[in-house]
């Protein structure tokens, strides 16, 4: 996983932008509380997300694969390790909050990194993870990375955290447009456009249009969001 930030993270690729703050605030306001205080990013890379969930008032902390997370993410705390396989720094019990966008589609073994997440968090803390979802995108937007390798549904999400130890597991299908969030009911607009044979551009390669490319795409590449609790 060595540069896998400098190649797929390059601010040519994938300029610095108001999403992460966006998403941050989403997760913050409807799927965590006022208890939820400390939060452990996994899978950071180049830390947007990390320094976005610092702006809206989490103690944050990483770890990653790349040793290039340590100079993205300053002046946070981030450890290099194998995630499939090393322990996090952290003590059983010591975090309010784990938060993965993006990482398990890349283990060969997800349950090694979810088990970890599990001893880390509190009683009654919180994991949210994200992924893409592979019923929207296994026609091909998945394998623009080379290194996904365990797709998942919502179904099978959902079954390896309750597997793994989590309780109260939620599991949703998530388009990442902000639109939707501020207004719920437009989504139907959107499954509309995902089910139009327009065509886009995958990842950040963009042949036309970019604003008009980030509606189609997102209309038609599903997140899954879920969260679980650690059991009192």
């Amino acid at each position: 996983m060595s540069n896998y930030l400098k190649t797929f993270y390059s601010k040519e690729k994938r300029p610095y932008n108001d999403y992460p703050l966006k998403l941050a605030s989403h997760i913050a306001e409807n799927f965590l509380n006022n208890d939820h205080k400390s939060l452990l990013d996994i899978g950071c890379g180049r830390g947007d997300q990390l320094k976005a969930f610092a702006e809206k008032g989490f103690e944050v902390s990483g770890c990653d694969y790349d040793e290039a997370s340590k100079e993205f993410c300053l002046p946070h705390e981030v450890q290099i390790l194998d995630i499939e396989n090393d322990k996090i720094n952290k003590n059983e019990n010591s975090i309010d909050v784990v938060f993965s966008k993006s990482v398990i589609e890349h283990l060969n073994d997800p349950e090694k990194l979810l088990k970890e997440a599990l001893r880390v968090l509190r009683p009654k803390g919180r994991a949210v993870i994200m992924c893409p979802s592979w019923i929207h995108m296994g026609w091909g937007p998945f394998y623009q990375d080379h290194t996904h390798v365990t797709p998942f549904t919502l179904p099978s999400l959902r079954d390896i955290m309750i597997k793994t130890g989590y309780v109260n597991v939620k599991v949703y299908h998530f388009r990442q447009l902000p639109f939707i969030w501020k207004y719920p009911y437009s989504e139907i607009i959107f499954r509309l456009i995902a089910k139009l044979p327009i065509p886009y551009s995958p990842m950040h390669e963009v042949s036309y249009n970019p604003k008009l490319n980030k509606i189609v795409r997102f209309s038609k590449e599903v997140m899954l969001l879920a969260t679980g609790d650690k059991n009192e």
